[in-house]
């Protein structure tokens, strides 16, 4: 049930992710910048180790398109009772976007 940190860092550590202050409004949401994954993890490593709190606020990995950046890796299963959702059909098929849950632990 944790994440596999170093996994995550080998893995995906260099590629640019979306992370979302939920602590800031502006125009009714929140700003996002982009980040380097590999500071989000030690973002989120200080968080879980500081009690969970943190002087940045609470940062939240938001829209990252993790599929769509990396297709060749296999990151995740969709689970089988949302495996044939029309609305993710219908994505595919027009190419847009690639919103989807996606399950970041361990496989198997």
């Amino acid at each position: 049930g944790k994440p596999n940190f170093d996994y995550l860092l080998q893995k995906f550590g260099e590629a640019l992710v979306p992370v979302a202050n939920c602590d800031v409004k502006e125009y009714n949401s929140n700003p996002k910048e982009q980040l380097p994954f590999k500071e989000y993890i030690k973002y989120w490593q200080e968080h879980i180790s500081s009690g969970y709190r943190s002087t940045r606020g609470c940062l939240y990995l938001k829209d990252w398109h993790l599929s769509r950046t990396f297709p060749v890796q296999d990151v995740y299963t969709t689970p089988v009772y949302f495996s044939s959702d029309w609305l993710n059909e219908y994505w595919d098929a027009v190419a847009v976007d690639d919103y989807r849950f996606v399950y970041m632990g361990p496989k198997g």
